[in-house]
């Protein structure tokens, strides 16, 4: 364990993993950090080394592919792979990501990780007679047992206010006897977030029968005002919890609309209190807006907001957006969207079709861990002929319209097996073996009455790290019931960045929050995975803080130094006021640069024994022909 700003523990004894490579152990026994796939390339060696160690090297890095994907649906699900992808999170404590999968409109069913294949299987369900819009998993008793709150609206209606629904779960099940309904319903999803700092989940929302937000507390389960907020709340809403000044304490970012006019509201999180507004209107030249979200784009250790768009209507022509609040400019980020003379572009949210429509929207996780995220979006062919998933990479500019943001987005037209799904619907990022690298679920239409589910390992080979990150509430640490410690519940608000040096020697810097957003199928993990580069170098400084109580003086912030790379990290921020008593464990995961230094070490070893072993074998020929030699002398001295 480590404490404070002490060092990292030593890597757990390895064990058998889930997909039957060998791992480090979870504790309690599960496979928490399981070796990775083939991600690591050599590590540069010193001048002066080895010739021997270097050929290995070499060799062994040149015969192995690049990155691609690959399905692996059936593993992962076997005969069970249909149904909308609806929530991740850790429901059984059992140190395993959980999905948690919508079937026909009306029924949950929690799919719970396996060591055995199909790695997830349906264990957990629940069915209503209403049509379920939404699944958020967190423990909103603060009794440290994930819960789950549902949406619905009767079957259908397709335009009426939406009931809320939190079922009370004992980390084996879901009962429906057991639950609490919201006495207000909704004009649209409602936002979960920790309103009052006490990391337990609480609900915000505008209820129907008024234009003011209204927050539900969670553990006592009393509605409290929400702020003074001027316009609308803009449906389907992007709102989110995340930190947009880098204090380190979530800010509060609304939708609205005035006018017909679609604005972002930012309300700062001051000392415990939301403060503000202040405004930013939408670009001026779209006709279109998706669903705003938030990451480090730039790799400058700040949130920057990202918003896909279209300039028409029928979204014949689509943009990425990048605010720059310091310039109070827009800046396109990706406006080419055509491939081999065909035009691409998002597809417009229709609430009122009958097939399963979602807003417009990017889910963002950095494939490639240089550091940067990339994002996945759902493309049509404007002709109407097709719609796919694809991968947008974040690389350098290379035009004038981004040089201000020094990023933008690359479409890869060209990806196996991605490309290949059709009529796409979603498509997000999932650490499927709990190994650091981001894989790929995607969602199709089907002839069934459900979407189909595909599952793509990301084999992406490059000499490069990560780090991966979950901050918990802290609630039980230290008497938890069942004597289970739960390391899954989901918790929103909390906020990471670190500091490192990269392998040219220049500061890098990196920052995420997490579970930020939980509306129209955010699809957000309970966990970061921060991309560190070619930098095998320790993380010079790791920030992590949690939002803050009303009347709070200081920020609860605490910084852990020296973390390991290729690291899974799970804070424990206990007590919630004093940040130097937080306590974080931290689990190696070995990559394929451990095989490769022990194969290139024992062949140094065989090559030593070896020339010993030859220098040995002429020593004693030498000795053995002197030996002839000296029978055979004559003897004077016997004469």
């Amino acid at each position: 364990m480590v404490t404070g700003g002490g060092s990292p523990p030593p890597p757990p004894a390895a064990g058998p993993g889930r997909d039957g490579r060998s791992s480090g152990s979870r504790p309690g026994g599960s496979g928490w950090c399981r070796r990775r796939r083939g991600a690591m390339g050599p590590r540069r060696l010193a001048p002066g080394g080895s010739p021997l160690v270097l050929l290995l090297l070499f060799f062994v890095a040149g015969v192995r592919p690049g990155w691609a994907l690959q399905d692996v649906t059936a593993q992962l699900f076997g005969d069970q792979a249909f149904g909308t992808v609806a929530a991740f999170g850790d429901f059984n404590s059992d140190k395993q990501t959980d999905i948690f999968v919508l079937r026909g409109g009306s029924e949950l069913i929690i799919f719970l990780a396996d060591q055995k294949e199909p790695y997830f299987k349906p264990k957990v369900s629940l069915k209503l007679k209403s049509v379920i819009t939404s699944v958020v998993p967190g423990d909103y008793n603060g009794d440290s047992q994930m819960d789950v709150l549902l949406t619905t609206r009767p079957q259908n209606q397709t335009n009426v206010a939406l009931s809320v629904f939190i079922f009370w779960g004992d980390n084996q099940s879901l009962d429906s006897s057991r639950n609490f309904t919201l006495n207000e319903t909704f004009h649209d999803e409602p936002l979960i977030m920790d309103f009052n700092g006490d990391l337990v989940p609480d609900v915000f929302g505008v209820p129907t029968e008024s234009e003011k937000p209204k927050i539900l507390i969670g553990r006592d389960l009393t509605w409290h005002a929400g702020p003074d907020t001027q316009g609308k709340m803009y449906k389907p809403h992007s709102h989110a919890f995340i930190d947009l000044n880098n204090d380190f304490t979530a800010d509060l970012f609304l939708t609205t609309v005035s006018s017909n006019e679609i604005r972002f509201q930012t309300w700062v999180n001051q000392e415990g209190n939301f403060s503000g507004p202040t405004y930013t209107n939408k670009p001026t030249d779209v006709k279109i807006v998706g669903q705003s979200v938030f990451a480090d784009f730039d790799g400058d250790g700040q949130t920057e907001h990202l918003l896909p768009a279209c300039y028409d209507e029928a979204c014949q022509r689509s943009v990425i957006y990048l605010s720059e609040p310091q310039l109070g400019k827009w800046f396109p980020v990706l406006q080419d969207f055509t491939f081999r003379g065909t035009l691409w572009g998002f597809v417009p949210y229709s609430q009122t079709s009958a097939a399963f429509s979602v807003p417009i929207t990017l889910h963002i996780g950095d494939y490639n861990m240089d550091g940067y995220p990339d994002a996945l979006a759902i493309l049509r062919n404007t002709s109407g002929s097709n719609q796919q998933a694809f991968l947008l990479e974040n690389v350098p500019c290379n035009n004038a319209s981004c040089k201000s943001v020094r990023r933008m987005f690359k479409v890869h037209w060209d990806v196996s097996d991605l490309n290949q799904i059709e009529g796409a619907v979603v498509a997000t990022f999932f650490d499927i073996y709990e190994d650091g690298i981001l894989d790929i679920i995607v969602l199709s239409n089907s002839s069934k009455k459900n979407l189909a589910i595909h599952a793509l390992k990301n084999n992406f080979e490059a000499d490069a790290y990560f780090v991966k990150v979950i901050v918990l509430s802290g609630l039980c640490s230290n008497d938890c019931p069942r004597k289970i410690t739960p390391f899954g519940v989901n918790q929103p608000g909390p906020y990471i960045k670190y500091t490192t040096v990269d392998a040219n020697g220049y500061l890098k810097n990196g920052s995420a929050g997490q579970l930020s957003q939980s509306a129209h199928f955010a699809l957000q993990l309970p966990y970061n995975v921060l991309g560190l580069g070619r930098s095998a170098n320790f993380l010079d400084h790791l920030y992590v803080g949690i939002p803050c109580p009303p009347g709070a003086k200081t920020i609860r912030k605490q910084e852990w130094t020296a973390i390991i790379p290729n690291s899974q990290l799970i804070v424990i921020p206990y007590p919630q006021d004093t940040p130097r008593s937080w306590s974080a464990k931290l689990y190696l995961t070995p990559s394929n640069i451990v095989l490769l230094t022990a194969i290139a070490l024992i062949g140094v070893c065989v090559f030593i024994l070896a020339i010993i072993g030859i220098l040995h074998w002429q020593e004693k020929k030498a000795d053995d022909r002197e030996k002839r030699q000296e029978a055979h002398r004559f003897h004077f001295d016997a004469m």
